[in-house]
């Protein structure tokens, strides 16, 4: 084994990945999910999105394996995919504070309480109009996740699904609803 930053996978494990073998998946994971947690963690100082990223990073090998080229440079193709989550992440978060600033900009201009809670919640009930509007076994997904505050490993175990499956569900139910909040803004 050559002394990198990162342990390298033989070329015959991403060959075996890039046709679809699911231990050469678990080789390529177990190899660099470490490295891809502490890249993440590092520029996040966050273990929960840190964990999610890394599970978006692997899933997303996983769904374009096809496209591995196990005569190139793996950890360079690995590397700018996490480096292109991270820059999502970071204008998500971005975005997210700047709506924050706007909402608390537009808290300092209402005085009236009374206003602010009718108006909290009218947005609870439509947030909660929204999620009624997800397919069952997401919502009930949500729920757990967002109400009953499990975690996806709990979640998973709980239902009897992959981690995987709670963790796109989630996605699904995420973007659902902020697209229809988005939509509600403008």
């Amino acid at each position: 084994m050559a002394k990198h930053w990162i342990h390298k996978t033989d070329r015959q494990a991403l060959f075996l990945l890039r046709e679809g073998d699911k231990a050469a998946f678990e080789v390529v994971y177990r190899d660099y999910s470490a490295w891809v947690y502490n890249f993440f963690k590092s520029l996040l100082h966050d273990t929960l999105p840190a964990e999610d990223l890394t599970q978006n990073v692997f899933l997303k090998i996983w769904e374009r394996r096809e496209d591995i080229q196990p005569d190139d440079n793996f950890e360079a193709y690995l590397f700018t995919i996490a480096r292109n989550m991270i820059s999502k992440e970071t204008e998500k978060r971005l975005m997210m504070e700047h709506l924050l600033n706007n909402i608390r900009e537009r808290q300092k201009e209402t005085d009236d309480s009374t206003e602010q809670n009718i108006e909290t919640n009218s947005l609870n009930e439509y947030i909660d109009q929204l999620v009624e509007q997800l397919p069952p076994e997401r919502r009930k997904i949500y729920r757990m996740s967002r109400v009953g505050h499990l975690s996806n490993k709990e979640i998973a175990r709980e239902l009897s699904i992959s981690e995987k499956t709670v963790e796109t569900q989630l996605y699904r139910s995420l973007r659902f609803l902020k697209q229809k909040l988005s939509e509600n803004v403008r």
